[in-house]
């Protein structure tokens, strides 16, 4: 047995009970609901395990081959496997993807240790009502994660995924009501002069769009409230349009120019107030380094405006620089000079070292 062999394994059981939860929503949403979590849970955990295998064995012992194969050990929880990602793997959850995937390990303990199954077919649409919500939710995030920030360890399984894809976005028919419910606000929105595309959770034309050019917005459902920061710019190559949605990956869909956080960082910033600041010697609008997904050189100033990170459009009222290293970063850099950054470990790694 090889670690690709055991990641292998890890992936299918992943598709193997995305593809069982799907199928139990109609029937059976309890289940469908734990088997969607344990998914959940491979999928991260897969991701580890394309790093070392023993990433997934957890904190409370010692890594060990053999048991891992005979699968006589104890693996990480969700959010050890979260914390692994950032810390070790350094391509961790952004804080949205965090709490999205906390609900779905949340809804999945009230089913096991609380719920009980509806007893009404009012209750029971309810239920099946919210379930599909939050596992359109789940899957949007976990979907973008697969196909493009871990998009190099599975697209093997890229056909796969995409037949999940199309499975899911067929459970928008517990959410029909609340779209024709809705089309009376979406109409008198549109008079006022709000743009409406498809919403890739829920599927239906209920996606808002200001028109905000440039600029990082937030677009929301009106169906399933799924919530996201866009960007819109046009192609330096063909003029087109192209969409941003919740971070700096993105494609052109005429001329096929792709863009990343690097790209999206060099269109937001001002160059020329960037330039009279450094002759003056203000370093406030230097490239920072992200606390919210451990990104690097991609949090920018924007005039009259917070810092904008341009890997997951995260804002910031201000950068610190670290103690030790003096890289600039968002977040906390009180204790800076002894615990280090996003890209040190500080006096306290230091001496670890030595």
């Amino acid at each position: 047995m090889t670690n690709e062999q055991l990641l292998n394994r890890l992936v299918e059981n992943a598709l193997d009970f995305l593809s069982t939860a799907i199928t139990e929503l109609k029937d059976t949403p309890k289940l469908s609901v734990i088997h969607f979590h344990a998914a959940l849970e491979l999928f991260v955990k897969s991701r580890l395990m394309a790093e070392h295998w023993s990433l997934i064995v957890s904190k409370r012992q010692e890594p060990d081959w053999d048991r891992l194969v005979s699968g006589d050990f104890q693996s990480v929880t969700l959010n050890e496997a979260a914390n692994r990602l950032s810390n070790i793997v350094r391509s961790g959850l952004s804080n949205k993807e965090l709490e999205v995937f906390g609900d779905v390990a949340k809804h999945r303990n009230k089913m096991v240790h609380f719920f009980h199954e509806a007893h009404s077919d009012d209750e029971n649409n309810e239920l099946k009502k919210s379930i599909s919500i939050q596992q359109l939710h789940a899957w949007y995030y976990l979907h973008r994660l697969l196909r493009n920030k871990w998009g190099n360890v599975f697209e093997p399984w890229f056909e796969q995924i995409a037949e999940i894809d199309k499975a899911l976005r067929k459970l928008h028919e517990f959410l029909l009501v609340v779209y024709e419910n809705s089309k009376p606000e979406i109409k008198k929105r549109r008079k006022d002069g709000s743009l409406f595309e498809s919403c890739p959770s829920c599927g239906f034309q209920s996606r808002e769009h200001p028109d905000i050019p440039d600029e990082i917005y937030e677009s929301v459902c009106i169906v399933c409230e799924l919530s996201e920061k866009h960007l819109k710019i046009d192609c330096p190559n063909c003029e087109e349009l192209v969409i941003f949605e919740g971070g700096g990956f993105s494609t052109c869909d005429s001329c096929s120019k792709k863009f990343e956080p690097d790209d999206v960082a060099g269109m937001l910033l001002d160059d020329g107030s960037a330039y009279c600041a450094a002759k003056e010697g203000d370093d406030s609008w230097d490239l920072g380094n992200c606390s919210e997904c451990d990104s690097y050189n991609t949090v920018v100033r924007i005039e009259d405006k917070p810092y904008v990170c341009a890997n997951c459009f995260s804002e910031f009222d201000s950068l610190g620089w670290c103690q030790w290293c003096n890289e600039p970063n968002t977040g906390d850099m009180e204790h800076s000079y002894w615990s280090g950054c996003n890209v040190c470990d500080g006096k306290a790694g230091w001496d670890r070292d030595d």
